[in-house]
C-alpha cells in the first residue's frame, strides 16, 4: 500500500494580512471604481499572478478588505464600551467614537463602499446590512443595560446608527467641524429619550 505525502504549496514570500491593509488603504482614499489593478498590486507589492493569485480579483479583495474593517471597527467599539462599568458613560463614549471626525476627512470604509457599491452589487449590499446589524445591536445592548424597553431600544438605536453613518458621509464631504460636532450633540441628546 503506497502512501500518498500532501506537499504543502510554496510559502508565500508576503504577508497577506499586511497586503490586505495595504489594499484597503487604496480603496479606502480613492474608491472601488477609481482604484486600478495597477494601484493594488503597486500598493501590495505583488506581481498580477501573484495578486490573483492572493486574492483572486480586485472585487474578492474588496470584499475581504470590508469584512475586515467591519470586523475591526466592531471589535473596537465593542472593547471601548467594555472599558466602562456604567452602561450610560459605555453608550455616549461609543456613540461619541462613531461620530468623531477622522482628520483626514476619509470618513468610515464601510459607508463609503456601501454607497458606491451596494446599488449594484447585491453581496457587498448585504455585508453593509450585516455590519449595520451588528453595530445596531451593540448599540441597543447598551441602552438595554440602561434600562430602557427593548422596543425603544432597538428604535433608539437604529436612529443613533443613521446618524453616525450621516455623519460619515459629512465628513468625507469636508463638511465643516461645526456641523458635525452639532451631529454629534443631537445624537448624545436622542440618549436622554430612552
Amino acid at each position: 500500500m503506497s502512501k500518498t505525502v500532501s506537499r504543502a504549496g510554496r510559502p508565500r514570500s508576503f504577508d497577506q494580512q499586511v497586503a490586505l491593509g495595504d489594499a484597503l488603504d487604496v480603496f479606502w482614499r480613492k474608491g472601488y471604481e477609481a482604484t486600478s489593478l495597477d494601484d493594488l498590486t503597486e500598493a501590495t507589492q505583488l506581481s498580477r499572478s501573484s495578486f490573483y493569485a492572493a486574492f483572486g480579483s480586485k472585487r474578492e479583495l474588496l470584499l475581504h478588505a470590508y469584512r475586515r474593517y467591519a470586523d475591526a471597527f466592531h471589535a473596537d467599539m465593542k472593547a471601548l464600551a467594555e472599558e466602562h462599568d456604567d452602561a450610560n458613560t459605555a453608550l455616549r463614549a461609543v456613540v461619541k467614537a462613531m461620530v468623531d471626525a477622522r482628520p483626514d476627512n476619509r470618513g468610515c470604509f464601510c459607508v463609503n463602499a456601501i454607497v458606491e457599491l451596494a446599488p449594484c452589487d447585491p453581496e457587498l449590499a448585504e455585508l453593509g446590512r450585516a455590519h449595520i446589524q451588528r453595530m445596531c445591536a451593540l448599540l441597543e445592548e447598551l441602552i438595554t443595560r440602561r434600562g430602557t424597553r427593548r422596543p425603544l431600544a432597538r428604535s433608539l438605536a437604529a436612529t443613533l446608527m443613521t446618524l453616525t453613518m450621516g455623519s460619515a458621509v459629512f465628513r468625507k464631504a469636508s463638511v465643516a467641524e461645526d456641523t458635525l460636532k452639532s451631529v454629534q450633540k443631537q445624537a448624545l441628546g436622542l440618549l436622554d429619550l430612552g
